[in-house]
């Protein structure tokens, strides 16, 4: 006879994805308990929402709290050239379907506790502790974990892995997928003193063109705070300094007129920090009793801020597939899975496509130099806004953008501007 249950689900990691997965089982009367080796609140990068975000709060019932927490609203995104003169704004509100047309920019630590605290409330128990090794049998799963006490084993129906980079299912059921076209790497702190412009357009994200196809990022926080971070081509930064952040850092500003006048009068606030490789994707988000979610399956380069809104979703779905596949089981269970499956795929996929676009001198182009034809503009707006479920036009809409990048690599023009200097000047970072 099998053990005795002490949850319906245990979800490793307490991040996003682990919150998200947690408040939604206990919002339907799931048992589970959340195991996090680390104490919040703690420090994370990924600081910058997007505006379908806000939907993913009213599901779970924490816009409110969100919403008073006195975080930076965002209101789009602006690209900038590495000289400085070609700027070109991305306005949430010219985005299709996209109520409220904003967001915010968070301090991760506060901005994790908070969705954690409101699992909390939702019902959900956590446990400061390190998963460890789990075992699956007919019925359900083992979890061993580890504390201050000693080691303790616990007994759930089903696994959700949202341990985030760590991967503790990830990478022991083999379902890692490196992307080798994305090998990138970010050296990023934070800082004060990094102006910003007044009003409405004061908490933009600013991307600044960087050689060889990298880029900066600015993103404004409370408290004066400016998280920048410079992300390179792993090759590239591995041919840097070796073992100083900070010299590759000032070496990249130093390399581009318009993040040196930028970071001209900053102050660094915090320490650097590295992260490198971080683009990768699961052959499969589902096995026998276990789920990933969040960046435990997937997560790709940042560059369009898309991180916490795919965690959040994939920690809903994760949790509503837990419950139709085995707590309560709606049809046949090999379809459900893959249709989570499925979803997660297809979402990563899609993101995808636009990421490499942007690490494409032409397709690049098209990001800094937009074209309003047939509302082109407006679909890719709604992309970065978070719209990754477009309708059928839209869809052709994003279609025809990628379609204008290719025609521009086989004809070496560049509509709007002249001779194609814009692309080699982007490339450049001149």
């Amino acid at each position: 006879m099998a053990a005795a249950f002490d949850h319906d689900v245990v979800v490793v990691g307490a991040g996003p994805a682990g919150a998200a997965t947690a408040a939604r089982l206990a919002q339907k009367g799931r048992s589970v308990l959340v195991l996090e080796s680390e104490t919040f609140p703690r420090f994370h990068i990924g600081e910058s929402l997007l505006p379908l975000s806000d939907a993913v709060f009213a599901e779970l019932g924490c816009r409110e709290q969100v919403n008073k927490a006195g975080f930076v609203q965002k209101y789009g995104a602006r690209l900038i050239s590495g000289c400085g003169e070609h700027v070109v704004l991305f306005d949430f509100a010219t985005a299709q379907n996209v109520d409220p047309p904003w967001t915010w920019q968070v301090h991760r630590a506060e901005f994790d506790a908070l969705l954690l605290d409101h699992s909390k409330a939702c019902g959900a128990t956590v446990a400061a502790g390190r998963a460890r090794d789990y075992r699956i049998d007919a019925d359900g799963v083992t979890v061993d974990w580890e504390n201050g006490a000693g080691m303790h084993t616990m007994r759930a129906h089903v696994l959700v892995d949202a341990s985030g980079r760590a991967g503790f299912v990830a990478k022991r059921e083999g379902v890692r997928v490196v992307d080798h076209e994305l090998r990138k790497a970010a050296v990023y702190a934070h800082f004060r003193g990094v102006p910003k412009d007044s009003g409405r357009r004061a908490g933009d994200t600013l991307l600044v063109s960087l050689p060889k196809l990298g880029w900066f990022w600015f993103i404004p926080l409370k408290n004066g705070i400016t998280s920048v971070g410079a992300v390179l081509d792993l090759s590239d930064y591995q041919g840097r300094t070796k073992g100083d952040p900070e010299a590759i850092f000032h070496e990249s500003v130093a390399s581009v007129p318009a993040a040196a006048k930028l970071m001209a009068g900053a102050e660094r606030v915090g320490a650097f920090a590295v992260e490198s490789g971080f683009s990768y994707q699961a052959s499969r988000y589902s096995g026998d009793r276990w789920l990933l979610a969040g960046d435990a399956g997937s997560f790709l380069d940042p560059v369009f801020s898309t991180g916490v809104l795919m965690a959040l979703r994939s920690g809903i779905e994760s949790a509503d597939t837990a419950i139709d596949a085995w707590l309560q089981p709606r049809g046949n269970r090999a379809r459900v899975l893959r249709r989570f499956d499925r979803r997660l795929q297809d979402r990563y996929t899609f993101v995808r496509k636009f990421v490499t676009g942007f690490y494409d001198p032409c397709t690049r182009d098209m990001f800094f130099a937009p074209r309003p034809y047939f509302g082109i503009q407006k679909a890719v707006t709604t992309v970065l806004a978070g719209g990754f479920d477009l309708d059928f036009w839209d869809r052709k809409r994003v279609q025809a953008f990628f379609l204008l990048g290719r025609l521009q690599r086989r004809f070496a023009h560049v509509p709007r501007v002249s001779s194609g200097e814009f692309v080699a000047a982007v490339a450049e970072g001149s």
